[in-house]
């Protein structure tokens, strides 16, 4: 695997050139420093851009030309990192290796079609109403994942920073059609834009290929981290919100105090997989299965918004209880109380979620991403530092986890889903 970084004012091009895959996947981000409203304006259009364009001014015409470009996909997500909301196009398709000569640049300029040439009309998008009713269906069917919501619920409650990825109805009800077209437009003059590409290809002629047909021509510079900053609290926040569901869902929500860059990108982790990560975890043995007070418990942690989440599924009434196991079992780990084979296991965990990595264009794409945009290291790295994980370096991580806010969701009754 071999990766070259080409920069330019306007935007930067990241090429990965591997023979492993028969594909080819290609990503680009739209990177903008987050504002709340930004979120429901980009998730609409998202769903307007992968409706039609000029070339193919209707669905119809575009399923059609994504079978004779031998089955193309296309996809569209926004997600939140930290102090900045980032909106992404994807596309996978066929080498032409195995197809057609010149299909990579057929595939990628009707990829490029769909994000820079889009079907307007008078300043307003095609499919605009329809897709307007798309962002409305998902933010009207959050509470469905009870289990995403309250850890979303829980996020927005530990740093006021943290959003929802989907949007909100009230920015929704405000946005008209030619509001998103002009949003459109600053965002293709403004934002700052990475290119990641994989697969078998010729690095210097994609490059080339991307320069010609990428028409962002404006110089931009980041100017701002990534990850947020908690500032620690001696008062542990109670949230309850009661809505109709059947097991009530608990989350507590911690920020991390000064770590380390070594503690940040690898021994949180480990400590996580230890405390909550799974079987033979520590509040799978002792909270649900010794105790059955939970029906799920899991722990995790998001490193970009510097905090450590444990969710479980249980009945309300025995909400205080698992609150107190679950600080007993951390208080455990803080004195010493796990051995060595615990780090080992975390390790093996890790080491083995490494080698799938690679075989997956999407999450090499993603380790690219995360190196480019908060400095992770690269999967050679990575192995090398996993093994350094120490007993002592869980012990002293530990003590910079703080409790910040428990949330309950309450479910009107007791019984399992």
């Amino acid at each position: 695997m071999n990766y070259k970084k080409y920069s330019n004012n306007a935007f930067n091009i990241h090429i990965i050139t591997t023979d492993k895959f028969k594909s080819v996947t290609m990503k680009i981000n739209f990177k903008k420093q987050i504002n709340r409203k930004d979120i429901t304006y980009r998730n609409l259009l998202t769903k307007v851009l992968l409706q039609s364009n000029k070339n193919y001014p209707n669905k119809q015409l575009l399923e059609i030309a994504t079978e004779e470009l031998y089955n193309q996909g296309v996809s569209a997500n926004n997600y939140v990192s930290g102090n900045y909301v980032i909106t992404s196009f994807n596309t996978v398709f066929l080498n032409e290796k195995y197809t057609e000569k010149k299909m990579n640049e057929k595939a990628i300029s009707f990829f490029l079609d769909l994000i820079l040439n889009p079907n307007i009309n008078k300043g307003e998008f095609a499919y605009f109403d329809i897709a307007k009713r798309l962002v409305q269906d998902e933010i009207e069917s959050i509470k469905e994942d009870t289990r995403s919501y309250s850890i979303q619920r829980l996020s927005e409650e530990v740093n006021k920073m943290i959003y929802n990825p989907i949007g909100y109805m009230e920015d929704l009800n405000t946005i008209t059609n030619k509001d998103l077209y002009n949003y459109y437009l600053n965002m293709l003059n403004s934002d700052l834009v990475d290119i990641f590409i994989i697969g078998n290809i010729d690095a210097e002629s994609t490059k080339k290929l991307l320069l010609k047909n990428v028409k962002i021509n404006t110089a931009k510079k980041p100017s701002l981290s990534h990850f947020l900053e908690n500032k620690i609290s001696r008062k542990t926040k109670t949230i309850k919100e009661n809505i109709d569901i059947a097991q009530a869902k608990l989350c507590l929500g911690f920020k991390l105090d000064q770590l380390s860059d070594f503690e940040r990108k690898y021994v949180m982790n480990a400590y996580c997989y230890i405390l909550g990560g799974g079987p033979d975890s520590k509040l799978f043995k002792n909270v649900r299965e010794k105790h059955s007070l939970c029906y799920n418990i899991s722990c995790f942690y998001r490193a970009v918004s510097n905090i450590m989440i444990i969710q479980a599924g249980i009945n309300k009434e025995d909400a205080n209880k698992c609150i107190s196991l679950i600080k007993k079992e951390m208080n455990k780990i803080t004195k010493g109380n796990f051995d060595d084979n615990d780090v080992k296991a975390s390790k093996i965990v890790s080491l083995s979620a490494l080698k799938e990595i690679e075989d997956y264009q999407s999450s090499i794409i993603k380790v690219f991403e995360s190196h480019e945009y908060l400095g992770f290291d690269l999967l050679d790295e990575r192995s090398s530092s996993i093994n350094n994980i120490t007993k002592e370096d869980i012990i002293n991580i530990s003590k910079k986890i703080h409790l910040d806010t428990i949330y309950l969701l309450e479910g009107e009754n007791n019984e399992e889903n």
